[in-house]
Order: C-alpha cells, then sequence, then structure tokens
C-alpha cells in the first residue's frame, strides 16, 4: 500500500492557494468541491491518540483477515492492515499534539 490514492491538506490552506491561481487557471478547480469526501476522516500520527487507534484499526483488519477463506482478500486486507500497522508505529514516534479541530 502506498500514501498515493489521497490527497490531504487543511481547507484553509487549499482555499489561500485558490486565491493565488490566476483567473484564467481557475477553471482547473471548478466543480473540485463536488468531489469531496464527506465521509473521509483524518487522523494525523502527531496526534497523541493516533498511535493507538492506528494500532486497533490494523489489529481489527487483520483480525478479519484470518478469518476469511478466500486467500485473496485475506492478502490484501494483511497488506492494509501492515500499512495501518507501519502509520501507528510513526505514531508512536511522532504523537505529541492533542487533537485541534
Amino acid at each position: 500500500m502506498s500514501d498515493e490514492k489521497y490527497v490531504t491538506f487543511k481547507r484553509e490552506d487549499f482555499y489561500t492557494f485558490l486565491r493565488t491561481v490566476p483567473a484564467h487557471q481557475q477553471m482547473i478547480f471548478d466543480g473540485l468541491g463536488e468531489r469531496e469526501l464527506p465521509d473521509a476522516v483524518v487522523i494525523r500520527r502527531q496526534d497523541l491518540f493516533a498511535a493507538p487507534a492506528l494500532d486497533t484499526y490494523a489489529s481489527m483488519i487483520a483480525m478479519v483477515a484470518g478469518n476469511i477463506s478466500d486467500p485473496d482478500q485475506s492478502k490484501e486486507l494483511l497488506a492494509i492492515a501492515d500499512y495501518f500497522a507501519d502509520q501507528a508505529r510513526l505514531a508512536h514516534e511522532e504523537g505529541k499534539k492533542l487533537p485541534d479541530r
């Protein structure tokens, strides 16, 4: 797994960036808001609570992977679990801040 599936940045930073785009190029961003993922949740690794949350998420995925009969699906789920376990390890090193909005 890789971090290439999504792009994540603060909404305020995005709108600040848009204000710097020349007017004749802004059409590139028309309709971008309609592509927003309303069910997406961001947990930053620097968050004090990220490591245990990511550890738990990885463990639950691995548990399901170990209990399904489809070997291909199990392999895919284990790769996802490994990704989140890696993120948890990084969060253990980086997690120093209380969450904010």
